[in-house]
């Protein structure tokens, strides 16, 4: 093989050979990391071909949108000198500007299908420099967007932090402090709208397609509340929302149900481009989990609040954003201790949600906990807690406490995929495909997720970890508007299964507290 340069920014040129994956070649330098494995579905190691030769997208880049000089380096082979430049990797806060958005002055005009969003479309309007598209999920932790060409070729990506924590950590806590007091609910439209502005104003978009969980896509389009706070939680409307201000159009995906809101849809809509044989089952696993089990004319769907302990609702717990252990193993035992080994993004300050599953799988396999979750050798104790330390020089561990909250997060997964499939009449020995869909679906090992049934154990080749689909749904939405226009034709396809109401729903997510598989 044929040796080649490879030139990264203005000053830095490294040497390769052709043939070497893009992504290792820079690795190897410290330069990127690979969280996923080289697998293709974090998004983490973006690059921008500036010049040279390199292998076609592969199935994952096109799905999300990487077809353009934005391409992921773990999947792009090296075949002529290379000009690369390196993309933001990890998210960073945005300063809020000083525009005020009233939310009285605006009205979002409710679509319903056939009324004349394909009009909207239509209109010359100025959508901003090269018809650039803004597609952003608005998620309750964090925003990700994109920018997009027509074609839907992504030319820039990043996230930013929600600024809402004063408000609460979850949509719950929000949602009750803006149904008490109407400034609150001002002030979160304000500031949502008021980072959105600064993100469309410096990519010069004008188009805006939104997708989010039903309490912040109704807080972003300053749509009724109440309905989502009362049994049995229902959104302002399910319809696409459409709202014109000035030169942008915001376009909100239709809240499905209940907490199934745009962001739900968006992920549906994505897992059909995954050409996955049915009937398959698509996990979104986060603070609120949305669980799709999709047949041929048929969708049964269901949400379940997992909770926090995924994310930052334990003693030592972290997020992607503020880094932390994302792989951790036990690699042997001293004085009848366990002693891990840990892989980590950043600093080794906290522990990642797909972390804790792969820490609590192998305490089980090694008896340091039992079946039911409680602590029973190798602990410690801190202040008369039971805890279980991962790195005890950085005061790095899981209490009793924790343990609770992690069974009952995937509790709450492992149930709603019980009740989907008994009332969908599918076992789990006729899935053919079991999708992971968000952030946390990157770094979770499959085998571990399978022993504690947070996911069916099935055959490890038919399950995908897709992450963000919610970004390659808008871009489908964007591609392919039938999904806009029509979406009344998937909606009406859609079962979803209020899982309280089920019979025997509380006998079953007490029997799914047990660390077996499902």
């Amino acid at each position: 093989m044929s040796e080649v340069k490879v030139s990264v920014g203005e000053r830095l040129v490294l040497t390769a050979r052709v043939g070497n994956n893009l992504g290792a070649v820079l690795a190897s330098h410290n330069l990127i990391s690979l969280p996923c494995g080289g697998q293709g579905i974090c998004g983490l190691c973006r690059v921008i071909i500036r010049e040279g030769p390199v292998t076609p997208p592969t199935k994952y880049e096109r799905l999300l949108g990487y077809t353009g000089s934005m391409r992921l380096a773990c999947q792009t082979r090296i075949l002529g000198d290379l000009r690369v430049e390196l993309s933001p990797g990890l998210p960073k806060p945005v300063r809020l500007n000083t525009l005020i958005v009233n939310p009285r002055k605006i009205n979002p005009l409710i679509i319903t299908q056939g009324s004349g969003v394909e009009e909207l479309f239509d209109r010359k309007i100025n959508f901003g420099v090269e018809g650039r598209v803004l597609l952003l999920d608005l998620g309750t932790t964090k925003i990700a967007y994109q920018v997009v060409s027509p074609r839907g070729d992504v030319l820039f990506e990043d996230s930013v932090f929600t600024p809402l924590s004063d408000f609460g950590l979850d949509i719950i806590s929000r949602l009750a402090k803006a149904l008490e007091d109407k400034r609150v609910k001002d002030e979160i439209y304000s500031r949502l709208r008021s980072v959105v502005y600064e993100i469309s104003n410096n990519h010069s978009t004008n188009l805006i397609l939104v997708g989010g969980n039903s309490v912040m896509e109704s807080f972003f389009f300053n749509l009724e509340l109440k309905g989502l706070a009362e049994y049995p939680f229902r959104p302002a409307t399910n319809d696409v929302v459409v709202d014109k201000v000035g030169d942008k159009l915001f376009i909100g995906m239709p809240m499905i149900a209940g907490f199934l809101g745009g962001d739900a849809y968006a992920d549906l809509i994505a897992s059909f481009q995954l050409n996955i044989d049915k009937p398959y089952l698509l996990i979104d696993i986060g603070t609120n989990t949305e669980i799709f089990l999709v047949k041929d004319e048929e969708v049964y769907a269901t949400s379940t609040p997992s909770g926090p302990a995924f994310e930052t609702g334990i003693s030592r717990g972290s997020t992607v954003f503020q880094g932390g252990i994302f792989r951790a193993r036990i690699a042997g035992v001293k004085d009848e201790k366990p002693v891990f080994q840990y892989s980590y993004l950043g600093a080794p300050t906290g522990i990642l949600g797909p972390a804790l599953i792969s820490i609590l799988a192998d305490l089980r396999r090694g008896g340091f906990i039992d079946e039911g979750g409680r602590i029973v050798r190798g602990y410690k104790t801190l202040n008369g807690l039971k805890i279980l330390y991962i790195d005890e020089s950085r005061d790095l561990y899981i209490s009793q406490v924790d343990v609770r909250n992690i069974q009952k997060a995937i509790a709450a997964v492992k149930s709603g995929v019980r009740i989907l499939m008994r009332e969908a009449g599918v076992s789990k020995n006729a899935l053919k495909g079991l999708v992971i869909g968000g952030n946390f679906g990157v770094n979770l090992d499959i085998e571990d997720a399978m022993s504690l049934g947070l996911i069916p154990s099935v055959e490890k080749d038919i399950v995908v970890a897709a992450g963000n689909l919610v970004l390659p749904g808008l871009r489908v939405a964007l591609l392919n508007r039938d999904y806009l226009f029509n979406y009344k034709t998937i909606l009406e396809k859609v079962k979803t299964i209020d899982l309280p109401k089920m019979p025997g729903y509380m006998d079953l997510w007490v029997d799914s507290l047990h660390l077996t598989p499902l």
